[in-house]
């Protein structure tokens, strides 16, 4: 499958107008640091600019040298698409909103752990975040570039955004 960040989302209780506000903005401050930091991020397909509306934010790496992979999305309310309804029909993610994005560990993988890191800040317990990534010791220690990334831009200790940090 390769390595991917996987974010969930209660289907009945989105969050606010407000966290996904606040989100946005933080996003912004997340990717204007990253650039000083020389990580190039670009729109949703790999070129252009990163997008924000009302609705959503999307965010890739740079295409033009091969540093993009899936698009990161966001979105103020999003509904769970028709394949999930019937795939999760019955179990306890039929109530859920289910996303991921696979990174390959590519550089705006930072962007996307800091993002993560923000979001579960901003929507607390109405969006559960995992991961295959390892956040402190153990394997690959993934998230330490987001980590970093994140305490640079908001002067605190970045918390882990998971249950459980993978080990």
């Amino acid at each position: 499958m390769g390595y991917t960040h996987y974010f969930e989302r209660d289907n009945k209780n989105k969050g606010s107008a407000f966290m996904f506000g606040k989100l946005s903005l933080d996003v912004k401050k997340i990717i204007d640091e990253a650039q000083k930091q020389g990580i190039v991020i670009r729109g949703g397909d790999g070129t252009g600019l990163p997008t924000f509306t009302e609705g959503y934010f999307s965010f890739n790496g740079d295409a033009t040298d091969g540093n993009d992979h899936e698009t990161f999305y966001w979105e103020a309310l999003p509904e769970q698409p028709e394949w999930q309804t019937k795939h999760f029909a019955n179990t306890e993610r039929a109530t859920t909103v289910f996303d991921f994005c696979k990174t390959a560990r590519k550089p705006y993988d930072a962007v996307v752990c800091a993002v993560l890191i923000r979001a579960k800040v901003i929507y607390g317990d109405l969006v559960e975040i995992r991961s295959d990534g390892d956040w402190d010791g153990g394997g690959w220690d993934e998230w330490q570039e987001g980590r970093k990334l994140y305490e640079t831009v908001f002067g605190e200790v970045a918390p882990c955004p998971m249950e459980t940090a993978n080990a």
